[in-house]
């Protein structure tokens, strides 16, 4: 389906102190391959990833005790509770030997890390999340990692998380991680490798990123706010129309969507990701769909195709009689932005079956 998309500028990779954005250019490819590595990418519940296993990139010759955790080596894991991404093991590596190349005397710590399967208490942990909330990012923009700032003079008394969307190309993933390592190694945006750490990383964007509705989530946050314009007040069925739509995906849309979205009503459309609009028509959407509704996605696009590689809104128009029962109609198009194979089973029907049998 075709979707009509106001593109937003900017994808943001994110740090607690502040903001990385890759902005649209001509995007280069991260100039080291990805090593072949034996794992399955249609089976991602039986990575084979062992040959890291305990493994240090280099052995610097400074002071190996020179950093935040007082340790003589900086232990570092992989998690992935969102359960959503091929094996990352080998950027990780990558970002490893990349960072212990490039920190000298002058650097802000000097590291040695390992790479390890499995310790109760390691110094870095990396963690493969659906959704990277909680770093300051604008609504507009997504992130796409996050990492505290780090350095010799401060101690680290437990396990530092390094956050990494899923989702990505192994290229975007290694970028990512590159960046959010530096930030751990007391580099902040401008610091250090200017590669690695400039503000803007559109250099390190593919030429070609996953689009949104290819994604197996491809919204900016777990909890979608929602608002509701209309012209009346809603009556207390279309208002009970539109949480049957909202409580269907809570529930995962009789398994299509997992793990499902939550949903919170606000009164400011400004302020929401889904925008419900009644209104007289739909003449001004030229989206194709069910007749008497529309809807059009916002979100960022860093490689000008010019669809977003996210949505961070969606605008969804109900009009004329549609509007007395406007919960099938928003169930249609939630349903067309959170499912890449179309719509769930209830909207795949002119017939519009009432909320009650979804």
């Amino acid at each position: 389906m075709s979707r009509p998309v106001l593109a937003l500028s900017l994808v943001a990779i994110v740090v607690a102190s502040g903001c990385l954005t890759a902005e649209p250019a001509s995007p280069e490819p991260v100039d080291t391959p990805t090593p072949k590595v034996p794992y399955d990418d249609q089976s991602p519940a039986k990575p084979t990833w062992n040959q890291y296993d305990n493994q240090s990139p280099a052995k610097p010759t400074w002071n190996q005790y020179d950093n935040p955790w007082g340790t003589e080596r900086v232990e570092v894991v992989v998690e992935n509770p969102a359960g959503m991404e091929r094996n990352i093991h080998p950027e990780v590596m990558k970002t490893l030997s990349y960072w212990e190349d490039k920190t000298g005397q002058g650097s802000p710590y000097n590291p040695e890390f390992r790479l390890v399967s499995q310790t109760d208490s390691p110094e870095i942990r990396v963690q493969v999340v659906r959704t990277v909330d909680g770093c300051g990012v604008h609504e507009d923009s997504v992130a796409l990692g996050c990492a505290p700032v780090l350095s010799r003079n401060e101690t680290a008394n437990e396990t530092v998380t390094v956050r990494v969307r899923a989702g990505h190309t192994p290229e975007t993933t290694l970028a990512i991680l590159k960046h959010e390592f530096g930030h751990t190694l007391g580099y902040r945006h401008g610091e250090g490798p200017s590669d690695a750490m400039a503000k803007n990383l559109t250099a390190r964007a593919p030429a070609n990123v996953t689009d949104a509705e290819d994604r197996t989530y491809p919204w900016s946050s777990e909890t979608l706010r929602v608002a509701v314009e209309s012209d009346r007040d809603l009556s207390a069925s279309q208002g009970a129309r539109l949480q049957n739509a909202f409580e269907y995906y809570e529930r995962g849309a009789k398994g299509t969507v997992a793990p499902p979205p939550s949903f919170e009503l606000v009164e400011d459309p400004a302020e929401a990701h889904v925008v419900v609009s009644l209104r007289e028509s739909v003449e001004d959407c030229p989206t194709t769909g069910p007749e008497e509704s529309c809807a059009y996605w916002d979100g960022p696009d860093v490689d000008e195709d010019p669809d977003p590689e996210y949505y961070t809104q969606v605008h969804i128009v109900v009009s004329g009689e549609a509007r007395q029962r406007p919960g099938w109609h928003v169930g249609y198009w939630l349903g067309d932005s959170l499912w890449t194979n179309g719509v769930p089973k209830p909207f795949q029907t002119d017939e519009r079956p009432p909320a009650t049998t979804w």
